[in-house]
């Protein structure tokens, strides 16, 4: 049962339906959704904003509107799954734009390279997620490109332990299946970029396994008959992952 206190927060969080409907046609990616799917969002967005905390950085102020934008668009890929499947942080910090980051590589000797790199989202272990505003206004308009679902299939995919592209599959889901269905479009992915073919994904795919998960998860939610019509069994895994109810 539900405590009072939750219900208050819950109650204080949720956000008025005209400006959540405004957001919603907004974005191509939830405007398509149906009626019960968006009314199902509106309970995921409250959730997300009574649940999480947004901070600003590199100077901006962070508007209500914006944060409604952040947090219904990350109640997507949360949709039918639940909000319990973002235990695994508890904040988004939230970029004007494009940001710089730290990385650390090892090349094929054992090298390791450290350098600073602009980045339009990430997701760190254990949390925080860190996003561009401009690249999250840019997010779900039927191109391929979602920087929030990009971030939170990070998350996603670290529940049972790294983020190697094999999230925690529900009951019924064949684990070899999955693990051949993305190795073969990972490899297919590769082995055109190094035969200079047109890449059949974002070549930022090809980086590792875990970014082919999230890459393929933000063509799922964008374009989906795409994804569908070109990747048929890379979209059966994701729709039976991301809709374990239908």
């Amino acid at each position: 049962m539900m405590s009072w206190f939750r219900k208050r927060r819950l109650a204080r969080a949720r956000p008025d339906e005209h400006v959540f409907a405004q957001v919603v046609a907004e974005f191509p990616v939830l405007a398509r959704l149906s009626p019960d799917q968006q009314s199902c969002l509106l309970e995921r967005t409250t959730e997300i904003l009574a649940d999480k905390t947004f901070q600003a950085a590199g100077g901006m102020a962070l508007e209500d509107d914006e944060t409604l934008i952040v947090a219904t668009m990350a109640a997507l890929p949360v949709l039918e799954l639940g909000v319990d499947w973002y235990r695994g942080f508890h904040t988004f910090i939230i970029y004007p734009g494009e940001f710089q980051a730290e990385f650390e590589e090892v090349d094929e000797d054992g090298v390791v390279h450290r350098g600073r790199d602009l980045r339009a989202g990430e997701a760190w272990a254990h949390g925080p997620v860190v996003l561009g505003l401009d690249e999250v206004l840019a997010s779900g308009r039927g191109e391929g490109y979602n920087v929030v679902v990009h971030e939170l299939a990070h998350q996603i995919d670290q529940l049972n332990g790294d983020m190697d592209g094999f999230p925690p599959l529900h009951r019924g889901m064949d684990r070899q299946q999955w693990v051949d269905v993305f190795s073969q479009a990972y490899q297919r992915l590769c082995t055109e970029l190094e035969q200079g073919l047109e890449p059949s994904l974002d070549p930022y795919a090809a980086e590792s396994p875990a970014e082919f998960f999230a890459v393929a998860s933000e063509f799922y939610f964008d374009v989906p008959e795409w994804l569908a019509e070109n990747h048929p069994d890379l979209h059966h895994q994701l729709k039976r992952f991301y809709h374990p109810t239908r």
